[in-house]
């Protein structure tokens, strides 16, 4: 149990995107409650019905996954059941999954079961994330509504999922950065997309105010409605176009959630500051050349002194290949 009475789950991180995955398919997660981090542990609110709290064996050992009703249901021959995935991500109530070439001619059948199973109104076929908007390429294969609001930690996302991204691997470090931003702190977000660290911070932290810099349109249009839809007018701007035109300076902290060459935004960051503040730097880095790269890009882009207060791996992006953060202050 939670203090405050209420039941809640604990796992610890590395668990966390497995966890909440299981707790959506399940139906227990209980949305109007905030996921917190206790160290290197995430607590997620879970619904008050008996069936899971914080040590609770029905819920580790449970008889039959959803994984398993699936392949118990689906219509195929046995060596291509055992190629069916047995990961996905739900956004709201739609869901994106992956195939292999050898399923893709039972797409659709696929994605039917897939759907009754998870209780998801709409499949899509997931693929890359392509250009400097970030725009997924996907596939509809079952059902007709792309649009839906995503409630996490006590924040409402509403995304079009055939038109943007949402990274539910992403979700330790969201929580971080609403535990991160000061009381009174001015904040500028450099890559807001649809306000994935923006709200956080704003709906659970107390800054004075948090510029949300977007430059794909359809991202800044839901931006626009998320900031209304979270009732964070007051604190939360939003600016359309490329961050490199924003003039303002004399920001406490900066985020850069950003991978595609983020070192190049560097000196706007710097600027941003002031010359003195936090900046959290969001890159790609090779395992082998694990954290030197990211240390290089830093040193090659700031003028200033700067300080390495935390660097750390996120979660796989690619093989052999992390998305990394760096939390680093910048003085003068």
């Amino acid at each position: 149990m939670s203090r405050e009475g209420h039941p809640v789950l604990k796992v610890s991180k590395e668990k966390g995107e497995q966890t909440l995955q299981k707790l959506k398919e399940q139906g227990k997660l209980d949305p109007r409650r905030s996921i917190r981090r206790e160290g290197d542990e995430l607590i997620f609110p879970v619904k008050e019905d008996g069936n899971c709290f914080e040590i609770d064996p029905k819920f580790r050992e449970e008889k039959v996954s959803p994984y398993q009703r699936i392949k118990d249901r689906i219509d195929l021959p046995g060596f291509e059941v055992n190629l069916l995935p047995d990961n996905w991500e739900m956004i709201g109530d739609i869901l994106l999954i992956k195939l292999p070439d050898e399923l893709l001619e039972h797409k659709e059948k696929v994605a039917e079961v897939y759907s009754n199973i998870l209780n998801a109104k709409t499949v899509m076929l997931q693929g890359s994330i392509e250009g400097k908007e970030r725009e997924p390429v996907v596939e509809k294969i079952y059902g007709d509504e792309t649009e839906t609001v995503h409630i996490e930690n006590g924040v409402k996302f509403k995304i079009d999922t055939s038109k943007l991204m949402f990274s539910s691997g992403n979700i330790d470090e969201r929580i971080r950065m609403a535990e991160e931003v000061e009381e009174g702190e001015v904040v500028v977000d450099m890559f807001a997309g649809i306000g994935y660290f923006s709200l956080p911070m704003a709906v659970h932290g107390d800054p004075e105010k948090v510029y949300s810099l977007e430059i794909n349109p359809t991202a800044f249009r839901y931006l626009e409605h998320n900031i209304s839809l979270n009732e964070v007018e007051d604190v939360v701007e939003a600016w359309h176009g490329d961050n490199r035109d924003f003039s303002f300076v004399g920001a406490d902290r900066v985020v850069m959630g950003y991978l595609n060459d983020t070192w190049k935004f560097l000196g706007k960051a710097v600027e941003f500051l002031d010359g003195e503040g936090i900046i959290h730097y969001h890159t790609n880095c090779s395992d082998s050349s694990y954290p030197e790269q990211v240390e290089k890009e830093l040193e090659n882009n700031i003028d200033l002194n700067f300080e390495i207060i935390k660097i750390k791996k996120i979660k796989s992006y690619a093989p052999h290949v992390f998305h990394v953060v760096v939390d680093l202050e910048v003085y003068s």
